[in-house]
């Protein structure tokens, strides 16, 4: 019996790299009629947000080093320089975004000098076609789903638990065993029941 062949379309392509099957059929399609404006679109939004520091996974400020190195070694919380770090990168690539969109912004350089990037692909495809703006979608894709807004006090008690008690309020908040999860809470970050409570009903599909 002969083994199937992996499917190596465009779509499944794109999907083996996280973007979800709507989105990669939609830039497949696009790519099929010789525009390349939207996969490049996609490839710079989540370039972008690769860039930026993973809540879930505060060890990575120890490969920062200089300053952020200093500071650790001083004693300051690493969970505060985390949400320095990260809301610092958040306003930079918005603004990396808004450069893309607009290289001349302020200038006053006039029609004549009106510059905007376009996308094509290298290898065939048809005329470039403009990019879509970025930095007007950028937000909307922050991983955490909170649109580049800074951690709530118990989405940073929540980051500063141990992996697997992470793992566990969170499957037990997404199958909705609040009190379960208040509990486990309660354990571990301490505090009334009620506020545990109040705690892991306001995580629940926040957290991972």
């Amino acid at each position: 019996m002969s083994t199937p062949m992996p499917d190596r379309s465009p779509a499944s392509r794109l999907e083996g790299i996280g973007i979800a099957p709507a989105r990669a059929a939609a830039i497949a399609a696009d790519v099929a009629q010789g525009d390349a404006s939207s996969l490049l679109h996609e490839l710079l939004l989540r370039a972008l947000w690769s860039s930026v520091i993973d809540e879930a996974a505060p060890d990575a400020l120890q490969r920062h080093g200089g300053a952020v190195g200093r500071l650790l070694a001083s004693g300051v919380d690493p969970h505060d320089l985390l949400d320095v770090v990260r809301e610092a990168q958040v306003d930079t690539i918005y603004n990396v975004a808004q450069l893309i969109d607009w290289p001349d912004e302020g200038l006053e350089l006039g029609e004549s000098l009106d510059v905007r990037l376009s996308a094509s692909l290298a290898h065939g495809g048809g005329a470039p076609q403009p990019l879509p703006e970025l930095h007007a979608c950028l937000m909307e894709r922050d991983p955490t789903g909170r649109s580049g807004a800074p951690r709530s006090p118990e989405q940073r008690q929540f980051g500063m638990l141990d992996a697997d008690i992470r793992r566990q309020i969170t499957a037990l908040t997404g199958e909705r065993k609040f009190s379960a999860a208040a509990v486990l809470w309660k354990q571990h970050v301490g505090g009334e029941l009620k506020t545990a409570l109040a705690a892991v009903q306001s995580l629940a599909g926040q957290t991972r």
